[in-house]
């Protein structure tokens, strides 16, 4: 059994989804109603989307940017 919690296993499918399904790169954004939209399709909820960005940002994998928007960083990039 895997001792992986739970917001780092959903923060790395938001990392999968922002490089993967949107083509982002280190330092691009997403505006977090399109997150929140892309989340909600794959069925990750509310409060596991919200735990798991909190998760990613203090991992330094996600950063808020100048604009309100989520930003993937080179740490967050280099993981997926």
């Amino acid at each position: 059994m895997s001792n992986v919690p739970a917001q780092e296993t959903v923060a790395k499918r938001i990392l999968f989804i922002m490089v993967n399904e949107q083509g982002l790169r280190a330092g691009d954004g997403m505006s977090p109603d399109n997150l929140t939209h892309d989340l909600t399709r794959h069925q990750i909820s509310q409060t596991d989307q919200m735990q798991a960005v909190q998760y990613a940002k203090e991992k330094g994998w996600l950063r808020d940017g100048p604009y309100g928007e989520l930003q993937l960083t080179e740490a967050g990039f280099a993981l997926d």
